[in-house]
């Protein structure tokens, strides 16, 4: 809800800080005193468009900041998946700054955001209820979110899966068909390259093999040389007989010094180890043996690798991955009526699934609409539009699949006996359209997920006991959510759980805004002069007690 509202050179406003409480909160004041302009504030944080007229005069910008908090959990999230931070007691803190230049800021817990980002935020913030302001409740894609209960948002969950399951078989049921004619054509083209690359037997691990054995007979004249030479070190040269001498000296010696016993046990060790190594060596290669067939062999195939990769102009792996896959479609082009046939099976049977949940909800809906219906009827009757007539027309020509369901519906009215119904989206606004978008609020308040709902002058031309209507429907939706109405009813004003003042006074020949709140003694003699046209008289105050009685 809004806890706090700060106003700084914005129109006749100097520098106004106020303070707001839960449930419903009134503000009046004199006409032309600023309420408007409080209004125009706040909306400026729920992303209405800013304009430079709107800066006082001789100021070079205005200042809007409003502090929100019990925030919404979708808020929280939306918040999160755009990476603003919340304050720990999750805080919220709107604001915007209106150039000279007409240039504006938008302010988001000191994050800078776009307006389009502000507008989808505001949107689980609050609502401005104006006799011209009722896009939100008159557009026709929320009005199946003002009739659904729990059940159907359950059931939406089980209809939403099988929808995306009978999406997913038809695309490819659709890709299918359309492939067809195309597949046929490959063919042929398609078994001309599985033969070819079938008949070359080719393989990763054999063309790695090919290459390392290359490698050894194209380098075999300097690998013969090497081992000669190294068999020369070791037996031209005695080198082990030196080294096993070597042994025998150092077992001499540690006879009377300990200590060379580990010296020639390290030596013997690398004796039979180095021995060892030299006798492998050498009869390895003695089995060794160059095959000049056999390195023809081997480049002839190694060509058929390389020519084959630069036909497909792919690696060895990726031809093998292209034959399996290229394979599986030559069965798929073979068996195309069998698997068109199974695949049809199952977007027909997800169909069915979805249909059934879809009319499922439908009937659900038609039920709830009709004691939604009902109940807008008496709230009409409530508010004294006892001749509107309303209803919930579901538009359903043939079985479409949406997110929401199967349905379409419009809320279509008539305000007047004998005139037809029209949608309500088309009803021109007034006094009267204002006073039926107070009653759809009234019933679909704790739905709209707003934490601060604003009504400016809905009362404007209403009096007795249409006021006293206008007044106890307010104040039930303030039982579910913050409320904040400009009024000038007597009735209106008594009803609220508290009571803001605005008023005007000139100052060093500048008029200024400033706003005040009442104490229930201050309420008094504030609705005592609205109800007597600015005077108090015993008559009004003893009215004025009477209408708070109340609030004591």
């Amino acid at each position: 809800m809004l806890t706090s509202l700060l106003v700084k050179n914005f129109a006749i406003i100097d520098n106004i800080h106020i303070e707001f409480a839960d449930k419903m909160t009134v503000l009046t004041g004199e006409t032309g005193a600023g309420k408007s302009l409080i209004i125009d504030a706040i909306g400026l944080l729920f992303a209405n468009r800013a304009s430079s007229e709107l800066i006082r005069h001789g100021e070079t910008k205005a200042i809007i900041e409003g502090v929100f908090t019990q925030l919404n959990p979708k808020l929280i999230h939306i918040l999160q998946e755009k990476e603003i931070a919340i304050a720990i007691d999750d805080v919220l803190t709107i604001k915007r700054e209106i150039y000279d230049s007409g240039k504006s800021t938008c302010r988001i817990n000191e994050y800078s955001v776009s307006l389009a980002t502000l507008a989808e935020i505001s949107e689980y913030i609050g609502d401005i209820h104006s006799q011209f302001d009722t896009q939100k409740l008159t557009n026709p894609k929320n009005y199946l979110s003002f009739i659904d209960d729990e059940q159907i948002a359950l059931w939406l969950d089980t209809y939403t899966n099988e929808f995306k399951t009978y999406q997913r078989y038809l695309k490819n049921y659709q890709d299918l068909v359309a492939q067809e004619a195309l597949g046929k054509e490959k063919l042929s083209f398609y078994h001309y390259q599985i033969d070819e690359i079938e008949k070359a037997k080719i393989s990763v691990k054999e063309e790695q093999d090919y290459h390392e054995r290359a490698t050894i007979l194209n380098n075999y004249e300097t690998i013969v040389s090497s081992i000669h030479q190294f068999n020369d070190l070791y037996e031209e040269n005695n080198l082990l007989n030196h080294i096993y001498q070597s042994i025998a000296l150092l077992s001499k010696v540690e006879k009377f010094d300990k200590k060379y016993t580990d010296y020639r046990s390290r030596i013997e060790d690398s004796y039979y180890n180095l021995s060892d190594v030299v006798t492998e060596v050498l009869a390895d290669f003695k089995k060794s043996d160059i095959d000049l067939q056999e390195l023809e062999e081997i480049n002839t195939r190694l060509g058929l690798y390389s020519d084959l990769k630069r036909k497909y102009k792919m690696t060895t792996a990726e031809i093998v991955a292209y034959y399996e896959k290229i394979s599986q479609e030559i069965n798929q082009i073979e068996n195309f009526d069998a698997i068109l046939a199974d695949l049809h099976q199952l977007v027909e049977e997800h169909y069915q699934k979805t249909l059934k949940w879809g009319n499922q909800i439908s009937e659900h809906r038609r039920q709830l609409a009709s004691s939604f219906v009902t109940k807008m009827k008496y709230t009409l009757q409530d508010l004294q539009l006892k001749d509107v007539q309303f209803d919930v027309v579901f538009t359903q020509n043939q079985v479409e699949f949406k997110k929401d369901g199967i349905d379409t519906i419009d809320f279509m009215i008539s305000f007047n006996k004998g005139e037809p119904l029209k949608p309500l989206a088309k009803v021109a606004s007034g006094g009267e359209l204002s006073r039926f978008m107070l009653a759809l609020k009234t019933l679909v308040s704790h739905k709209l997920e707003l934490q601060t709902l604003i009504f400016d002058e809905i009362d404007n031309g209403v009096s007795g006991e249409i006021a006293y209507s206008i007044a106890s429907k307010i104040k039930e939706i303030a039982n579910t959510a913050q409320v904040l109405c400009v009024t000038h009813l007597p009735q209106v004003a008594a009803i609220a759980n508290h009571h803001v003042k605005i008023s005007k006074k000139v100052i060093n020949h500048r008029t200024i805004t400033e706003m005040e709140s009442l104490s229930f003694e201050e309420r008094i003699d504030e609705i005592a002069m609205m109800i007597s046209n600015g005077q108090i008289t015993t008559a009004s105050k003893n009215l004025a007690m009477e209408l708070l009685k109340p609030q004591r």
